[in-house]
């Protein structure tokens, strides 16, 4: 089995091709010349060229695609529209049309932040999407897009931590061991996800998939580490296992920082449908986090 993983030097798609190298031939796809271990092969590629997206495709003839390459970083989606559709949606558009005379299932990874946060439990898979960002809006057009695609199937994951780029929880680790202040919301709530379990939960399905005589349920699943909690609890909780001072963590309200784009309150995520499908969901948020800490050699 081939694998094509867009965005693969990115902190999922590096998770990715460690874990989807046990279960084939993975190739990775960017905008950089940078071949990760566990990679056969790597192209560079822009994917908002529709020639060259349909060139990748050609040449790697894969037998599934797990998309990851976005534009994430919501402050500046919201500064630069053009380009976080470019990126969020002209790349699914020109993926999946290269695909089409294909049989091949493509799994487009999406974002919590496709909700805006008002509701006061958390969201599964039958609520209505309403975006409040530029970044949100343009991950939902994507979805839409992908959905066009017979074999396409939408993962909608949450606050991201993991090995291979800086990311919330690294950069709380960077100024605790510093003696730093850590500010961190407490009016906004996630469901934080190691990408090494998302990846795991992603090549579970792709094995579900390939045995399936018949399609799934539903074509969009949530998938993130179980449960949720604040920023502030988040970074409380890291504080607290590097044994360094509570009072390192300042909490403030999102309204405090005046960023260019809005955030949902709440974008905790639960799924009706993931456990039926790949036999149990991703473990406990704080389970995994803990294990991550332990990963880096940060805490015994």
């Amino acid at each position: 089995m081939t694998i094509l993983i867009t965005g693969s030097t990115g902190l999922l798609g590096q998770a990715l091709v460690k874990r989807l190298a046990l279960s084939g031939e993975v190739v990775g796809l960017s905008r950089h010349d940078v071949q990760m271990p566990g990679e056969s092969a790597h192209v560079v590629c822009d994917l908002t060229d529709a020639q060259a997206a349909r060139r990748a495709v050609r040449e790697t003839a894969p037998d599934v695609v797990v998309h990851t390459q976005a534009l994430s970083d919501v402050d500046r989606c919201e500064l630069e529209p053009e380009l976080a559709y470019g990126m969020n949606v002209r790349t699914v558009e020109h993926l999946c049309h290269a695909l089409r005379a294909r049989v091949t299932p493509v799994i487009a990874l999406s974002t919590d932040y496709v909700f805006d946060g008002t509701k006061a439990s958390p969201y599964d898979e039958a609520d209505e999407p309403h975006p409040v960002s530029v970044y949100g809006r343009s991950k939902l057009d994507g979805e839409r897009v992908a959905l066009r695609h017979p074999h396409t199937y939408v993962i909608r994951p949450s606050t991201l931590f993991g090995c291979g780029r800086m990311n919330f929880c690294d950069a709380i680790v960077e100024r605790a061991q510093q003696g730093q202040a850590i500010h961190a919301y407490t009016d906004q709530r996630t469901s934080p996800t190691y990408t090494e379990d998302l990846a795991d939960g992603i090549g579970r399905l792709i094995s579900v998939l390939a045995q399936r005589r018949s399609p799934p349920t539903s074509p969009i699943y949530h998938m993130t580490n179980a449960g949720g909690c604040s920023r502030v609890e988040f970074a409380s909780r890291v504080v607290e296992w590097l044994g360094r001072p509570a009072a390192l963590v300042t909490p403030i309200r999102m309204a405090e920082q005046r960023r260019p784009a809005p955030r949902p309150a709440n974008s905790v995520l639960t799924s009706r449908y993931l456990d039926g499908l790949i036999g149990k969901g991703l473990r406990p948020w704080d389970e995994a986090l803990h294990a991550y800490l332990r990963a880096r050699h940060w805490i015994n």
